[in-house]
């Protein structure tokens, strides 16, 4: 096993992000501060310490070759070849150390702000797979090697900065959630197939399913809980334990994701928008919208 130095400094900053993967990367590209892409290997022989410790945005890490041993929020999550890992914005997290012949891993570090931008079709998501609260996805080398031309594509659009460059990216990252999706639909079906399906885990499929299908008129935690036969209380308690979000947080998402796709894509205005999503005016809507993105309504349907 080879360990790895710990001393990098903890940095939010996504240009001392990018200056320090460039040290440790064997290909690496960026996009503005919209997205880093960067292939890890352990043919560098300056790969000797931590890469980062906390990122304001998404990451996503294949491992193609060797296990990699990581840190994440204080808990040590062990990384197999083809192995695709989630690491939620503002976690912290950091490589420790890395064993094999040979090390090949690509890291994905998407911004905040331009998740902002990605739309996602919110009845195509499974709710299967949101149940589930690992971070990490077993693929065969074969699905791995499909979702590595999109880190590809990615790398292209980024050396070619045009007016065209965010839109691409856009789709792209689009095109590989869906196909995250497929994939991950796919392993949670063989593996629910070999588990027997506890009461709590069927509750907390039946409250994404609920949530997907009523999110556009209701937002109180008890209307779902009540669906559900079940308390505010208990339901908030069982869906934090089981994805690691509160209740309150995936109905959040879920309405975010709905008003973003309405805004940008409907042709409505933000008056209309906000009382297709029952607000009870565009004021409260745009609070609410605001509060959760970091953007007005307008500010996002301009952008």
């Amino acid at each position: 096993m080879n360990s790895l130095d710990n001393n990098m400094p903890d940095t939010r900053q996504m240009m001392n992000v990018i200056e320090s993967l460039k040290n440790y990367s064997v290909d690496y590209s960026h996009l503005g501060e919209d997205y880093i892409l960067s292939r890890i290997s352990s043919r560098n022989s300056k790969f000797k310490k931590s890469i980062m410790r906390r990122y304001d945005g998404l990451t996503v890490l294949i491992a193609a070759k060797g296990t990699v041993y990581l840190t994440v929020n204080l808990e040590r999550l062990t990384v197999t070849p083809n192995t695709i890992v989630f690491i939620a914005p503002e976690t912290f997290f950091k490589p420790t150390a890395w064993e094999g012949e040979e090390l090949d891993v690509y890291m994905l570090f998407l911004s905040n702000r331009f998740l902002h931008g990605v739309n996602f079709d919110l009845n195509a998501i499974n709710t299967n797979l949101l149940a589930s609260n690992d971070p990490k996805l077993q693929l065969t080398p074969e699905r791995v090697e499909v979702l590595k031309r999109y880190f590809d594509l990615l790398h292209l659009t980024s050396l070619d900065d045009t007016p065209y460059s965010r839109h691409i990216a856009r789709s792209l990252a689009e095109a590989a959630g869906y196909q995250l999706m497929a994939f991950g639909e796919e392993a949670a079906r063989l593996h629910d197939a070999d588990q027997p399906r506890s009461r709590k885990a069927t509750y907390v499929r039946n409250f994404l399913r609920l949530v997907r299908d009523f999110h556009r008129q209701e937002r109180s935690i008890g209307f779902y809980a009540e669906k559900m036969f079940i308390s505010p209380k208990y339901l908030s308690l069982i869906i934090k334990e089981a994805t690691g979000r509160s209740a309150a947080e995936w109905i959040d998402q879920y309405v975010v994701q709905e008003a973003k796709n309405l805004l940008r894509y409907s042709g409505k205005n933000v008056q209309q928008i906000a009382y297709e999503l029952n607000f009870t005016n565009q004021s409260s809507f745009g609070k609410y919208f605001k509060h959760l993105t970091g953007l007005s309504p307008t500010q996002f349907q301009n952008s």
